[in-house]
């Protein structure tokens, strides 16, 4: 009975120092800072900010994590997350750019209980059952480069046609300067679904209507930027290639600095290393757009709304977009 009585008695006093502790750290975790931490997820992304006391839960959804364009949207999200506060943020995004998986990340943030969602939507039509639920719940729709065939509260972008003409209209310099008055010019893109791009190289090869050059159909790399890379080296007879987006531009720029071609290659997007071939010489020009803005302005449109003091829906913003070379950076 003796050993029992101690035992007891031990429990006791452990049951009391564990109180006493849950205490304090309640306590101290009470007393905290309010100000803005980050956490990371388990794959070593820094992908949420967060602070005490959050009035709204707001996502950033892109087509992947990948590409340093997504990456500037989401620092765009960031500052105005630290300007406004009270706002439990999160960038999310599938692997890679496929509808299924992009419709995950929609639904796992409205169980989540997302308030808004800033989307680049991977397709037109492919994520609208998911965005439907969304708006079932309340969830608040913010689209970010590319939209879905789904209503918003508003859509944050570049005129990607006007954009494209913009495109075509630089390279149409670019071969003059060459004296390069005809030939055949290549067109790439990523995937078929994405309207953005679509759009680019619409307005582009509309800006060659009438010239003297000839615009093959595009070839699509479906996320395998070594078949692009091959395609440019099938054809040394081509004159010229647009990449309409990041990964296509590196894909080609990639291309011709590793083989030494002369072909004038006109990119899109200014990531470190786009920017890097351009200031090699490899490629001509880029674009320039504004995703700081899109990820800035959105997160500022989703309080407003949250707050009631948005009301407008469909609403397309244009973020604008700038012609990049190697005289300018």
């Amino acid at each position: 009975m003796k050993n029992l009585k101690t035992k007891i008695t031990i429990s006791k006093i452990t049951a009391v120092l564990i109180y006493i502790m849950s205490v304090i750290i309640f306590f101290a975790g009470c007393t905290k800072s309010p100000d803005i931490v980050v956490i990371e997820d388990s794959s070593g992304n820094t992908n949420k900010v967060t602070g005490e006391d959050d009035d709204y839960k707001i996502y950033l959804i892109t087509m992947d994590l990948a590409d340093d364009f997504w990456k500037s949207i989401d620092s765009g999200c960031r500052r105005a997350v630290a300007e406004l506060g009270g706002i439990d943020y999160k960038w999310t995004g599938p692997d890679t750019n496929e509808d299924d998986t992009q419709m995950i990340c929609i639904d796992q943030a409205v169980a989540e209980g997302a308030d808004a969602i800033l989307l680049a939507a991977s397709s037109p039509n492919g994520v609208n059952e998911s965005l439907r639920k969304a708006a079932e719940a309340g969830v608040k729709i913010i689209y970010v480069d590319n939209a879905a065939n789904f209503d918003c509260i508003a859509f944050l972008a570049t005129n990607n046609e006007l954009a494209g003409v913009v495109a075509g209209e630089t390279l149409q310099k670019g071969l003059s300067d060459a004296g390069i008055t005809s030939g055949i010019i290549g067109i790439s893109a990523n995937k078929a679904n994405v309207t953005s791009t679509a759009l680019r190289i619409k307005g582009f090869r509309k800006s060659f209507e009438g010239t003297n050059f000839t615009l093959d159909d595009t070839f699509f790399m479906e996320d395998n930027d070594q078949s692009l890379k091959d395609f440019a080296a099938e054809h040394p007879e081509y004159v010229a290639f647009f990449g309409p987006n990041e990964r296509t531009a590196l894909a080609l720029g990639e291309q011709m600095k590793s083989s030494g071609s002369k072909q004038i290659v006109m990119g899109f997007d200014t990531s470190d290393a786009v920017l890097a071939l351009m200031y090699d010489g490899v490629l001509y020009a880029t674009l320039q757009q504004n995703p700081q803005a899109m990820g800035y302005d959105g997160i500022k449109i989703a309080v407003e709304t949250l707050k009631g003091n948005y009301t407008e829906t469909n609403v397309k913003i244009d973020t604008g977009v700038n012609v990049l070379n190697k005289d300018s950076i």
